[in-house]
Parts: C-alpha cells; structure tokens; sequence
C-alpha cells in the first residue's frame, strides 16, 4: 500500500510510529506527501511528544523548521523509502481507537505569556526546551534547538539569554557538577523575580567566598582569588537574567504588549555603538531622586551589594573594581546586532543607582580591618573612575598630603539620625552620605582615610563607625575614644621616642581638623571626626600622655616654650603635671623615691618645677615625695597587716599621726626625732593636715606666719609622740631631755606681762579661774600634756625604786604642767605633785635616818674587829661618804630633817598657803615685778628653802652628769613655776587662805594710785 492509500488515523499512527523510533529521514520523505492530514501544528505536536528528548537536536531542528513553514526542500531531502507496515494491517476502526488514545499536548507551553508571539517554531522550541530540560536534564542540549533561531524575533532570543544561558552556565560552565546548581530547572528558573533569582544566581559565589575566606580572615592572595569569581557571576549570570526584566515584567502584568521595547533589538548592525555600550560610563552627578528608582530588578541587585557588605565587604568590593555597572554584561555574544538592551535614560538611573551601592556598601560595611579600609578605598578608587574624579592618593599618604575638605563640605549632607546609617535605609533616595555627589564622594574619602588613621594608631574601627562618631557622637564620647586611642599608644610593647610621638600627634591633630583651618590659633573645635573636642581639652590629653610616657621635652617644648596655637595656659600645664605626678605616686608600692611609681612622680616633679619656680603646688608635691621617700626607711603596717604604701599618705586625713605608727612600729625610733620632725613638717607643707591631695584648689601661696606656726605645731607634735614613744620604751632619760629643751616654753614666754586689752578683758567682777580659762585657749596644749605625762611616770613594773634625782625632774615637770595647764586639769596635776612630793619626803626621811644611823654606829664602841680605828665597813660594806658636806633636801620650800637650821616638809596645805601669802605681798617675778633682795625678792626662810633645794640640785647633777643652764638658774626656774602654780589655786583656795586674787590686788593698787 502507498503512503497515499493510507487513512487519516494511519497517518497520524504511522508519524507517531517514526518519531518514536526517531526516524527523521522516513518522516522527512512522509509528511511532505501527507500534508492533507498532517498539519505542521500537529506533527509538531507529534514530534514534541514523542521524539525522545535525548535526541541530538540538530537531528531534527532543521525539519522542524520545514514543518514549520511547510517549505519542504527536496534538494536537501535524502528520499527514503516509506514503510507503512506498522499500520497498514490496522482496521480504520483499530486505527481511530489507537488515535484517540494519543495525548497529544498543546504546542503552546503552559505559562506561556500572552504577549509572545504565535509562532508556531518558537512555541515548539521554548515547549521543546522545557521537555528536555524536565525529561532529561540535559539543559546542555537546548542551545542546539534554540540557537540557530535566534534571529526568528526578539522573544525567543530575550527568553534564551535570560532564561536558557544563566541556567547552562550555571550548571556546565560555572559551577559543574555543584548540586546546588543542579537543582533548578528551566521552568522553575523562568519564575523567579527580583529578590530571588538575584539571590539564587549569586548564592555559589556567596558560598565559594565564604569557603575560601574564613571568619575574619582575609589576605591579598584569597581576595585575588575570588575577584573573578563575583564579578564574572553578575556579568554572566546576573545580567543576562536582567535581560529578561522586561519579559517578566510583561508576564507578571500580564499585558499583550508587542514590539520593540529595551529588550528588543533595534536592527542596527553598528560595531561602534556595539563597542560603545561595553565601554564604561561616566555617571552623571544629578543625584538620586524618587523618580530615579525605576523598579527594574537591578535594583535588587544593589541591595544584595549593600546587604552582604555588612559581613562580607571583600566579596563586595571585588565585584564594584571589576564591574562596570549595568551596562557591563556578557550575553555570550547572542546580543550582536541590537545595540544597547537599556534605554539612555533608564542606563543612567540604574547607573547613578549603582554608583550609590558603592558609597553604600562602604558605610554598611561592619568589620574594622585594615583590609577593609583597603577595599574601601578600591572602591574610592572605582568610584572616581566611574564619576570622573581625581583619583585618590595612596591610603600610606603621610597626613600633610591627604585631601583636604571643605569645612561647609564636612557637614552639608549631615543625616539627622542614627537610622540614615543603617543598611536598609542607605539606598533611600537622596540619603545624606549615598547619593552620588561630589560633596559625598570627598566625604566617604575623608571617612576612609580617617578609618586608615585609626587603624594605624591602634584602634581600628569601621566606617560606619566613623561616621556615626563624626555625626552623632558629643564632644564627652569624641574624647573618650581619644582618651583610649593614646592610652593604647602609651601601652604599646615598643617604647616611642619623641619623633614618633610627633608623628602620632599630627594624625590625631588631622582627626580633629581634616587639614581645615590647621593654623587658626582660634579655632576651638575642629571639622574632623574628632572636631568636637575642645581644642584645649585636646591639647590637654595629648600633654598627659607625654608627661606619662616621660617625654618630657618634648611636653616642654610643645607646650610651654611653645607659642602659637598649640599652648596651653601655664596653669592647666601645671595642673596636668601635678595629677600625673600625683597618679603615678599614688600608685606606688614603695616610698622609695628611686623606685617605681615614686621615681617616676619625682621625675615629673623634677622636670617641671624649673618652668614653674613660684609654684606652690609643685613645692607641696616635692615635700609630699620628701616625706614619704623618709618613711620608707621605717617598718610600717597599717591596720589589718596592710603595708604602708605612698597613696595611705593621701588619703590619710591626719598623715601627721603616721609618725606615731613608726614610734610603735620601730623600736628606739623615737631616739631619730630630727628625722621624723623632718618628715612631719615636709607632711604639713604638702598642705595634707588641709586637704588630701593636691588639687588645683590649692592657694598658690601662703603667708608666712601660718606656714611658720603649723611647723612649729608638726614640730612640737611629733617631739610629744617622741615622748610618749620613750616612755613606753622607759626611756625617762631622753623624755625628759625632750620637754625641757624642746617643748618648755621659754621664761620670757611665762613672764610675759599681759597687754592692756588683757588687763581691761578682766577687769573687777571676772573671776581668775574664767581668765585663766580663756588664756589657756590660745596657748599650747601639748607641752603641759607632755609634761603632766612625763611628770607621773613612775616607770615600768621592773623599774628599779626612783631616786631624789628623779622625783625632782618629775616635780619640775609637773610644776612646767601646773604652770601651763588649763583650770580644768589642775587637779589631777595637783594630785600627781602630791604623790610625788609624799615621795619625795618619804625617800628624804629614808636617807636622813640612813645617815644617822651610820654616825651613831660611827660613835659606839665594840670589841670586834669591826670597831676598830679607821674602819668603817657596815653589814661588810664601805658606805659612801659625805665629808664636809650639807645635807641635801630636796623639798621645795625646806628640807626633812630634824636638825634645827632645816624646816620640815610642807603638807600640801602649807604649800598652798606659803604660794598664796607670796602671791599676796607681790614678791615672785612671775608676778611682773623685779624686786631686789635675797633669791629675787624672797623672804629670808624662802631663801633659804632655796638654798637647800640648789644644795639637792648639785647632788642630782653630780649622779646624773647633764649639761644645760648654771644649777643656781635652774633651781630658781622650778621655784619660780612651781609658786606660779600655787597661784592657780587661789581662786579656789583663796577664801581659806585669805588670799586676795593677784589681778584684783594690781586692779585695786592702779584705784588707788589713780585717786
């Protein structure tokens, strides 16, 4: 049977029967001859359903193109003999059954966009493509089926580069054999929009930089490595899927629109144009406005550059260097022939868009490496390129050659708030630090050289960072990071040398200014990211790390011999000086001023104080270190067994009272007293007893008359600790020695006579014991004290019975107390003088009946051998003997023995008697008279009570052996305080004694003289 004696339905069959087969030659030579019943739609539809997808397409491409336009070229056609043998046995109702059971599919594929045109080759080889690709996978095998259509319209070569090339290099030529590329077909691929494929076509790239370069690592070599990697993904995948934007937009609004629009070709077949639109362009300076956002979905490609810049700022970089923006694509050259796929004026929004992304991505970028300053600056360098600047000098630059801005420039796009910096907002039309400008551009330059700076000062910090602190930051934060920033310069490994600190101090000085206004000697804030510091706090910090680092001349030099606008006033230097000096004592561990912290203040005191010679403060440092340098020669412990360190000193309030710790804590230290007078009186010049430290509160000077008396009162306070100190030790000796040539006051001092305002303060009617009160308010405290101290000692437990030597120097110095003692003391005094006295008396009576018993044994005869002529040994001892000597008595008044030229001792009575009837008849030089006569006015039994006690006073001198004042002098000196003393009484004895008070009596005799 002939191919033309076949049915309708054994056509159909014997068609589907060759195409499974994939018998193209026998359906080349069939169909031609059966065009009545196979229609080019329905052998098509044969042909893409059952001609096996695995097929090689240039089998079959060419005779689907036939088919297609029912142009049969027989001169091509190699003629086959027909074989209807498979449906020639068919019944024409076999044949209808087996044809209804075909499922035949629409030569339209599903989703197929209304707008596309309906051709019936470009509807089989887009339905063909998606078949293969979902049968076989084979996407590798569609350029063989579409591309020798390309030319047939704009369609099917719009739906091949954006659709078919991203996927086949995706999966064969990018990233072979990856399972993240494989996972995606041609129709799943043609869905995606905007966010998402940007995403899925950059997520190899994303993850092969994450691979290569670790957390926080990023070298050279690795950048290098990934450069191509980025840049290559957005131009040959990225942005032949951009040329598709139009298509998607087309199918997502499901419009019918035809024509040429920007993704169609013009026709024009110029190679200049050609060449043109792969050049790079210049972008325009005109900003981006609201109307420049055009929706096209390179703008979800911006925002991937921004996004990712905030944790992977190389990735990012590296795609701005070596990508032009969205005119620079690889469409694999299936592009030739039309031109330019953007219109001029949607290239140019996309292209200031771009240029935005750069300045973007560096303020999204968090992390604070150097290399991150580096990309930075590759992309400054990128961007001046793209927008025809200057390009910028190398980051290494030294700071006198870096750009400089202008200062309207530093705050002209200045953002309102913190938000502007976020990466979400950075792309916003019009953003204050983004949007293409030349103001902008010297702004992220300024921002990236400042990042530079910090890094290489030793504290790295972001752009973004950067920024925030120039915009947002207040003057008290600036400082603080400057603070830190030298604080770490200072702590470096490495000791820097004058000419490094010179250089460090000009960056930090370009990091106030930027190079603006550098000489004003005015300017009292700066343009740069650290402008907001007050140029003299500025200065001032920088002269503290000086001082801390011991660059010493180099603080002098720049700051005091200096003059210009970098000086400081001399008394904040002075003031700088002393709280470093001060910081670096109280520090210390140890007094020692060559030692450690100490060294290290004295040093600074020492430096310093020659520009400051009239300087107060810097005097009270030098006596601080003084002293505490001397106390470091003493063991001392605090409480709870904490060693004495410098700053105890300091915040001592009574440092004074530390001496009294090194009496308790050193033995026999109180024999050093000259020693710790120094210390105290050096303690008290560094004005401690007023205040704890040092301030800049301090008088710059003080009058004479106080700095002397608070001397004198450290002086007399530290001999009464000394005192104390010996007699705990039971040293008496030295104590005694102590209060009488230190703290006795002199008899001028006693005999002094008061003035008339005195005298007229109280007049009649006031009462002796309230004007001695009121005197006493001005008078010395501790030398009665000490004394009344010495006066009662009477030794330790082991101490041997006291001596007539050493009950007098007690009576004399309870008679010192008496004398100097306020009212309300006298009586314990008075008791203390009565137990001495009974003491004295007692011993007196021993030795006198000592001595008569030694001449009555003297006289008596015996017939042993004791007794004879020239021997005079007792008990088997010689006794000592007083040949043509006087008795001593060492009462005050009289002496104690029984012969008739001596007195008994006075009863305490007698003794307050005797003192007020001399106080009566005016007779004692403490009452301001100079009457002559025996012993100064003295009666004749007083002078001879006198004569006794110098008679006792040569025996004390004779057994003790100490220097001093002539022995008549110093008899006369303890009678002299001892009746004055009894005067005390008189205002509370007088109404038994009869006493008239003494200034009643002179107040009375200058009534008398004046009537």
């Amino acid at each position: 049977m002939m191919a033309k004696e076949l049915s309708q339905a054994q056509c159909i069959l014997l068609t589907v029967h060759y195409a499974s087969s994939s018998n193209i030659k026998a359906l080349h030579s069939f169909t031609p001859n059966r065009l009545d019943v196979l229609d080019p739609e329905l052998v098509l539809r044969i042909l893409l359903t059952y001609l096996p997808e695995s097929l090689e397409p240039k089998e079959y491409t060419k005779y689907a193109e036939e088919v297609a336009s029912r142009l049969y070229l027989d001169y091509e056609r190699e003629e086959v003999e027909v074989d209807i043998s498979p449906v020639k046995d068919l019944t024409p109702e076999q044949a209808q059954k087996r044809v209804k059971k075909l499922h035949l599919p629409d030569i339209k594929p599903p989703t197929f966009p209304p707008h596309a045109p309906d051709d019936l080759l470009t509807r089989f080889l887009c339905h063909r493509s998606y078949r293969i690709d979902e049968q076989t996978g084979l996407v590798n095998l569609v350029p063989q089926l579409v591309e020798p259509f390309l030319d047939r319209n704009g369609f099917l070569r719009t739906w091949y580069i954006s659709v078919v090339l991203p996927v086949l290099r995706l999966q064969f030529e990018y990233y072979p054999g990856e399972e993240t590329a494989q996972a995606i077909g041609l129709r799943e691929f043609e869905r995606l929009e905007g966010k998402e494929g940007t995403n899925f076509l950059l997520r190899r790239a994303e993850t092969q930089s994450a691979d290569a370069i670790g957390p926080g690592e990023v070298t050279p070599s690795e950048l290098s490595k990934n450069k191509p990697t980025i840049a290559r993904d957005v131009k040959g995948l990225v942005g032949p899927w951009m040329y598709g934007h139009t298509e998607r937009k087309r199918r997502k609004l499901d419009q019918g629109r035809q024509g040429h629009d920007a993704a169609e070709p013009d026709g024009r077949q110029n190679d200049d144009e050609a060449d043109l639109s792969r050049r790079t362009r210049k972008i325009s300076l005109s900003g981006v406005t609201q109307e420049d956002k055009t929706g096209h979905d390179w703008e979800y490609m911006y925002r991937w550059l921004v996004l990712h810049a905030v944790s992977n700022f190389p990735l990012v970089t590296s795609c701005i260097e070596e990508w032009d923006g969205p005119g620079d694509v690889d469409f694999g050259g299936f592009d030739q022939g039309q031109g330019k796929y953007l219109e001029e004026d949607l290239q140019r929004k996309l292209e200031l868009q771009y240029a935005q992304a750069a300045f973007a991505s560096c303020y999204a970028a968090q992390s604070d490496t150097q290399e991150t300053v580096k990309s930075a600056h590759g992309v400054l360098a990128r961007l001046a390129e793209l927008m025809d600047f200057i390009p910028p000098p190398d980051l290494a630059t030294s700071v006198e050659s870096l750009p400089k801005l202008e200062r309207h420039a530093a705050k002209l796009d200045e953002s309102q708030t913190v938000a502007d910096l976020a990466p979400s907002t950075l792309l916003k039309p019009e953003h204050p630090l983004t949007t293409p400008r030349f103001e902008t551009y010297m702004l992220l330059q300024m921002m990236v050289y400042t990042a530079y700076q910090f890094s290489g000062l030793g504290h790295p910090i972001s752009l973004v960072s950067v920024a925030k602190l120039h915009f947002y930051a207040n003057a008290e934060e600036q400082l603080a990071v400057l603070t830190r920033i030298l604080r770490g310069l200072s702590k470096s490994g490495a000791r820097k040398d004058d000419a490094q600190w010179t250089s460090d101090r000009a960056k930090l000085m370009w990091l106030w200014n930027w190079g603006i206004d550098n000489d004003d000697p005015n300017a009292k804030t700066g343009a740069g990211v650290l402008g907001k510091i007050d140029k003299e706090d500025f200065e001032e910090e920088m002269l503290k790390v000086f001082v801390e680092t011991s660059c010493y001349d180099l603080a002098i030099k720049t700051y005091i011999a200096a003059s210009g606008a970098n000086r400081l006033p001399l008394d904040k230097v002075e003031q700088v000086v002393l709280a470093k000096a001060m910081e670096s004592y109280d520090a210390a561990s140890n007094g020692n001023r060559m030692r450690g912290g100490m060294k290290k203040a004295s040093d600074i005191i020492a430096a310093f104080r020659p520009h400051f010679k009239g300087s107060a403060r810097l005097r009270q440092a030098n006596c601080l270190i003084a002293a505490t340098h001397a106390l470091s020669f003493y063991s001392l412990t605090l409480q709870h067994r904490v060693p004495f360190q410098p700053v105890s000193i300091r915040v001592s309030s009574d440092p004074v009272s530390l001496i009294d710790k090194v009496l308790e804590q050193n033995e026999r230290s109180y024999t050093k007293l000259d020693d710790l007078i120094d210390i105290a009186v050096n303690l008290v010049l560094a004005g401690l007893p007023q205040e704890n430290a040092i301030t800049a509160e301090t008088q710059e000077s003080e009058s004479p008359p106080d700095e002397g008396k608070r001397r004198k009162d450290a002086e007399r306070r530290v001999t009464f600790m000394a005192i104390e100190a010996a007699l705990r030790e039971d040293d008496f000796e030295t104590a005694y020695s102590y209060i009488v040539n230190r703290l006795t006051p002199s008899g001028t001092d006693i005999t002094a006579p008061k003035d008339d305002v005195y005298v007229k303060q109280h007049a009649r009617g006031s009462s002796q014991a309230s004007t001695r009160s009121q005197r006493h308010e001005h008078e010395d405290d501790i030398s009665w004290r000490a004394a009344f101290l010495a006066g009662r000692y009477r030794g330790g437990s082991n101490a041997s019975p006291p001596t007539l030597r050493r009950l007098e120097q007690r009576t004399e110095l309870l008679s010192l107390a008496l004398l100097l003692a306020p009212t309300t003391a006298l009586t314990e005094i008075l008791a203390a003088w009565r137990r001495c006295e009974e003491e004295t008396t007692s011993l007196q009576l021993s030795q006198q009946q000592a001595e008569e018993e030694f001449d009555d044994r003297a006289d008596q005869r015996h017939f042993s051998s004791s007794a004879l002529p020239g021997n005079f040994t007792v008990g088997g001892e010689q006794p000592e003997m007083i040949l043509n000597q006087k008795r001593r008595e060492m009462g005050r008044f009289g002496g104690g023995g029984k012969r008739e030229t001596d007195e008994v001792p006075m009863s305490m009575f007698d003794l307050t008697r005797s003192a007020a009837r001399a106080f009566s008849k005016n007779a004692f030089p403490l009452q301001g008279n100079s009457n002559s006569g025996t012993a100064g006015g003295q009666t004749p039994q007083a002078a001879r009570n006198l004569r006794s006690q110098e008679d006792g006073m040569e025996g004390g001198l004779e057994l003790s052996g100490e220097d001093g004042e002539s022995l008549q002098q110093r008899v006369r000196r303890r009678d002299m305080v001892a009746n004055a003393a009894t005067g005390a009484l008189a205002s509370g004895l007088g109404w038994v004694l009869g006493a008239t008070p003494v200034d009643r009596q002179q107040h009375e005799q200058q009534q008398q003289q004046h009537q």
